[in-house]
């Protein structure tokens, strides 16, 4: 509670400094399933080609420890939208009674607020978590001016924004990773993303959207969604010849933690992984036991995958070149806010891991890039940094106050528009001034669908659409919520008991801090900022010597998520 409190009154303090004057307009680019594998962080390694990433960079600041709410696509998006944290919108997996308009409030989304503000708001590709909710997918009704909006998503798509479906008509069907042609490479959603974006920024100057867009008196927020590397690993073959099979390097540390809890861990992605076309040949049928059986994922697996990954990652790059291309065509590039951000981390076989849906630093763990309108805001700052803190960011550098919402969860509930999180705005003229960034705070839910097992602890117990859906569920696998707090440091983990309840009549308090199913903690002070992906190899919270920060942090974050 004091933690909260605390930062609260800090950012009441900001709020009342914040500019409010010269609007801006927005180009906003976000990443599916994107973790810092790209030559611009040095855990990304040299081997990474992405040299559009590197140009953004070069006119951004580049925040070296940025971590989402939580480790998958819905909740994490969500987070960052509403700037509310997950146990205020109730959204922490991808379920339909998750959705933060049902769940959670009513909440002003970033786009919307900049709709309220009279900008031109246009979306493209993955923004919100697609399909959510089938009735409005993307926010399309609230949050998007009508120009923004596809009935059929476009072409094969799935209503809402402008987000094409992939098609397998190219022999692509039944695999996990695929080299497409590179002459159809405007076909592929991504591809096909990308020229429409391309064709939308062309539309902001010439005066397709309004005289008064081109002209710069009505500001624009534009946000572009991509989806690679999101799986299956799909992309045109000349972003494979940059990784020869022979030079992708093998995964830093393919084991499990040392002394990990296992309802840290998932198995989602590779248990099933192993059956598809091009992964049978270099695949050992893995044990139902995987990864609890000492057994590590296959060598050759891993570097396909690997392999796979950064292909797609250079394809994104190459996407984002062509944006920066056409909106650098413009006269809205010099004095436009830009930001870049990736929705959750990704576990690369890493701790054995893959996929994302984990605490770790691998799955938390976010490039993000903002650069402010004139320029000038551009280096590196070491902040620990949250994916909600871009939504009042975003609006501060575009001249609109963001209202800090009441510390109490309640409260916060009732608020339509007001921010949980913390600008960034000082931080991107004095990268150093990191005094009131000391602590990033994420959450992970076991199981983590009702009725789809993630949760290694109680693999065998049986799970059912009723019992465990909501509640505590005792019978069977018991919810659970893992709380985790990165300071300079450390990663403070605990697993405790969880009411997953997303209704009006849920008590206020749904974690049960006295049930506690797992503690971890992972010491970073050798590499407070990562330099290599060979990190929280070992659980420590178990050692004598341990015990002072353990119970140190453990208070701090239980005083951090305990509603008020």
């Amino acid at each position: 509670m004091a933690s909260r409190l605390f930062l609260f009154m800090g950012i009441i303090s900001h709020a009342r400094t914040s500019r409010t004057s010269g609007r801006k307009s927005v180009l906003m680019i976000a990443v599916d399933d994107l973790r810092t594998q790209m030559s611009v962080y040095p855990e990304g390694g040299s081997i990474m080609h992405t040299p559009n990433l590197e140009r953004l960079a070069n006119r951004t600041m580049v925040f070296e420890r940025a971590y989402v709410q939580v480790s998958l696509c819905m909740p994490s998006r969500t987070s960052l939208l509403t700037s509310r944290r997950p146990d205020t919108s109730r959204s922490w997996t991808i379920e339909a009674d998750q959705w933060f308009r049902l769940s959670g409030g009513n909440f002003t989304t970033l786009p919307q607020r900049f709709r309220q503000e009279g900008y031109l708001a246009i979306g493209m590709g993955k923004i919100f978590h697609e399909t959510m909710p089938a009735s409005n997918p993307q926010d399309y009704i609230l949050s998007w001016d009508p120009v923004a909006v596809f009935p059929d998503g476009g072409s094969r798509g799935k209503g809402g924004l402008f987000d094409p479906s992939n098609s397998s008509v190219h022999g692509s069907g039944g695999y996990n990773a695929y080299q497409f042609p590179d002459e159809i490479e405007g076909t592929i959603q991504d591809g096909n993303i990308t020229n429409h974006a391309v064709e939308t920024i062309q539309g902001l100057a010439n005066g397709k959207f309004g005289t008064d867009v081109a002209s710069g008196d009505r500001k624009f927020f534009l946000a572009i969604g991509f989806h690679k590397p999101h799986i299956p690993w799909f992309c045109p073959k000349r972003f494979w010849d940059y990784y020869p099979i022979d030079k992708v390097p093998p995964t830093p540390h393919p084991h499990l933690p040392t002394n990990c809890a296992n309802v840290s861990l998932q198995d989602w992605q590779a248990l099933g992984v192993c059956n598809s076309v091009d992964m049978k040949p270099v695949c050992e049928p893995l044990s139902k036991e995987y990864p609890l059986d000492n057994t590590t994922f296959p060598l050759a697996a891993q570097l396909h995958s690997r392999q796979a990954y950064f292909a797609c990652v250079s394809w994104t790059d190459a996407n984002i070149g062509k944006v920066l291309d056409a909106f650098d065509a413009t006269p809205f590039s010099k004095d436009s806010v830009l930001a870049f951000w990736g929705d959750h981390g990704w576990h690369l076989g890493d701790n054995d891991l893959w996929e994302k849906m984990t605490n770790y630093e691998h799955g938390t763990k976010i490039p993000l890039m903002i650069g402010c309108a004139g320029g000038g805001c551009v280096g590196r700052s070491s902040a620990l940094v949250e994916a909600v803190d871009i939504y009042p960011t975003l609006l501060e550098e575009a001249g609109i106050l963001v209202p800090t919402c009441p510390p109490g969860v309640s409260d916060s509930r009732n608020t339509e528009y007001c921010t949980e999180g913390r600008s960034l705005s000082g931080l991107l003229r004095d990268p150093n001034e990191t005094a009131n960034f000391t602590a990033a705070y994420s959450q992970f839910p076991r199981p983590e669908h009702p009725t789809a097992q993630v949760d290694l602890s109680c693999r065998d117990n049986p799970l059912t659409q009723k019992g465990c859906a909501s509640g505590f569920c005792t019978n069977g696998c018991p919810n659970k919520m893992g709380y985790t707090i990165r300071t300079h440091n450390y990663r403070y983990t605990l697993w405790v008991g969880f009411n997953k309840c997303s209704n009006s009549s849920c008590p206020k308090q749904l974690m049960d801090w006295s049930s506690i199913y797992g503690e971890e903690l992972y010491n970073h002070s050798a590499s407070p900022v990562p330099n290599s992906y060979n990190m929280e190899t070992v659980n420590i919270a178990s050692l004598p010597d341990a015990q002072e920060t353990v119970s140190q942090l453990r208070k701090q974050l239980i005083a951090f998520n305990t509603p008020i």
